[in-house]
């Protein structure tokens, strides 16, 4: 099994605190659609997700730059152990 290499750190965008206030919106919507059933709490519960979509696209975009190797050519990984690449690149 092989681990993801990781070029650069993880970094808390406003994107990522955007995605966590919409989960936290839609499932504060949601509890209340379970607890009082209603239109308004449906449709403020499905905008939500729908938003919260649209966003964990571009969030993930973001997350594939940390580890895609083509972003990354020529940069060393912050991750994993040297002895392991070696062994790659001498095969």
């Amino acid at each position: 099994m092989t681990t993801a290499r990781i070029y650069r750190p993880g970094v808390d965008t406003a994107r990522h605190k955007q995605l966590y206030l919409l989960f936290e919106e839609y499932h504060k919507n949601f509890q209340k659609l379970v607890k009082h059933p209603s239109g308004r709490y449906a449709a403020r519960a499905r905008k939500a997700l729908i938003n919260l979509k649209k966003v964990a696209h571009h969030r993930g975009i973001e997350l594939l730059e940390l580890y895609a190797p083509s972003k990354n050519e020529g940069k060393e990984p912050i991750n994993g152990n040297k002895q392991s690449s070696k062994i790659i690149t001498n095969q």
